[in-house]
């Protein structure tokens, strides 16, 4: 029988089972699933995970190369919405290849390497995509409480450093995950296994350490910026509500500072709602008292999903956010059709 982990980001990297003599359990062993339960979960993580995390990394693509290669690249938010997008990409690759091997029998990751790099990858890419979005948030709230600083404060010179500084860390710090992950039984599984009790007090510590550093701090951080940046932006349209006030302010940095926090702050909004829930059940699953049930394993495959639909559907949020993001879209597109056309009628 199978048990879930609980500590990695998804739910399906570790597994427990075999000999007490020789593994360490986590957890007591659940009660077997009904039928009817377990083909519902079944099909549900054979489809919806691939479908969504196939339309997810497409539309981080598009996100990347909207920020990097248009106009919409000028200024330094745009470095940390980019690498937002990459993160996103690599921990849906992540989550792809995992369901691939339990769903479809594509056996990539029992295998001794992809597995330890995978485990890695879904460490690695989820503090990214965290402490990427808390970066941009804390630029974005910068700008808005101190709009005439943020030209010295917040520059693309700056921002590349914060993006390559945050991208060593998250190799440094997670590099452990290789040496704890491996793959064993038979069938060969990738899981974590040992029988040394030390061991498997150290990596509760750095479980605790990581439940920390990648949901605590950035999602504190993001939840009081974020409240600060609307309240901020609520109280500067109030007080320019007047035409005079409103002309006489055309010129002011915040003007345009303002004008792009609506996209931020759905951004940051969005995220606090479908990933909380899953940090929270997994700081409940690190706790020496938690025992798991059926209940708290769905809820942990359900909210483990919203956390993988967060980073699919940043393309949505962007298009209904920001008219300038949808308006570069349409224009990109309209220029590939265009080109199109003319390479057709060129050939005919």
């Amino acid at each position: 029988m199978e048990y879930f982990s609980g500590f990695n980001e998804s739910i399906f990297n570790l597994t427990f089972y075999g000999d007490l003599n020789h593994t360490w359990f986590l957890f007591p062993p659940p009660p077997p699933p009904p039928t009817m339960h377990s083909d519902i979960l079944r099909y549900f993580k054979k489809y919806a995970y691939l479908i969504t995390c196939i339309v997810g990394i497409l539309g981080n693509i598009i996100i990347f190369l909207m920020y990097t290669r248009t106009k919409l690249k000028a200024p330094s938010t745009a470095r940390y919405l980019a690498a937002v997008a990459v993160a996103d990409s690599g921990f849906l690759l992540v989550v792809m290849c995992v369901n691939l091997e339990e769903s479809y029998r594509i056996r990539v990751h029992t295998v001794i390497g992809p597995c330890q790099l995978i485990t890695f990858g879904d460490h690695a890419f989820s503090f990214l995509s965290r402490w990427y979005l808390t970066a941009v948030i804390v630029e974005k709230f910068i700008g808005v409480m101190w709009p005439r600083k943020k030209t010295k404060m917040c520059t693309v010179f700056r921002a590349k450093c914060v993006i390559i500084c945050l991208a060593v860390m998250g190799i440094v710090c997670y590099l452990y995950t290789t040496w704890f992950i491996g793959v064993y039984g038979d069938p060969p599984m990738c899981r974590l296994i040992y029988s040394n009790k030390q061991v498997f007090e150290s990596w509760k510590v750095l479980s605790k350490v990581d439940a920390i550093i990648n949901f605590v701090i950035p999602y504190l951080t993001i939840f009081n910026c974020t409240w600060m940046i609307a309240f901020g932006s609520w109280d500067f349209r109030k007080r320019s509500r007047e035409w005079y006030l409103r002309q006489r302010r055309a010129a002011a940095p915040e003007v345009k500072e303002f004008k792009t926090t609506p996209l931020l702050i759905t951004l940051a909004t969005v995220t606090l709602i479908l990933s909380v829930p899953n940090s929270v059940m997994r700081i409940l699953a690190i706790s020496d008292d938690f025992v798991p049930t059926m209940t708290s394993m769905f809820l942990m495959i359900l909210f483990h999903y919203f956390v993988v639909l967060n980073s699919a559907i940043k393309i949505c949020i962007y298009l209904l956010s920001s008219k300038t993001f949808a308006r570069q879209v349409g224009k990109q597109f309209c220029s590939i059709k265009d080109t199109c056309k003319k390479s057709n009628t060129t050939t005919e």
